[in-house]
């Protein structure tokens, strides 16, 4: 007697799927990853890095000489202002402070800042940026020549305190 054998269609078969369906799969991931490379901005290429990497004894010297001064802030940031006390061992309080928030990533997102001396011994400027976000913080006096940074989580109302380190 002749057996009859079954024969499902190709479609039903499990490894048509698994032959066809990964390089299938393969295929689509690729597409997508296509879009977002052609779709997004190279931002953690910087067009400066040669300058950068001279000026690097020169951003030593202003750490060094707000470490030799001792100095140190506490900053706050409100809505719509930005606070900061200075202390340390300066011959003349600088009239002016520069405040640079720096985005870690994206150059667009950066600000800068001009504190101004006022009358109670504060530094007082206006907020540019919103909050909470992680930022590079550089606190300088060109007129001095001196500079205090971190790296910190910054937030609405919250006392950041930095020293030269």
């Amino acid at each position: 007697m002749k057996s009859v054998e079954k024969h499902t269609p190709w479609y039903k078969e499990p490894m048509v799927l698994l032959v066809a369906g990964i390089p299938l799969i393969a295929v689509f991931w690729g597409m997508v990853m296509l879009k977002l490379a052609l779709s997004t901005k190279d931002s953690l290429v910087s067009d400066s890095y040669y300058k950068d990497g001279v000026s690097y004894t020169e951003n030593m010297e202003t750490d060094n000489k707000a470490k030799r001064l001792q100095l140190a802030a506490d900053m706050t940031i409100t809505h719509d202002e930005v606070t900061v006390v200075l202390t340390g061992y300066l011959d003349e309080q600088p009239a002016t402070l520069q405040l640079q928030l720096i985005h870690p990533t994206l150059e667009t997102r950066d600000a800068s800042i001009l504190l101004q001396r006022m009358d109670d011994g504060a530094y007082h400027g206006v907020n540019e940026i919103f909050l909470p976000e992680r930022r590079h913080v550089w606190l300088q006096s060109p007129e001095q020549g001196w500079r205090i940074r971190l790296t910190e989580l910054l937030e609405f109302g919250k006392t950041v305190h930095m020293s030269a380190k």
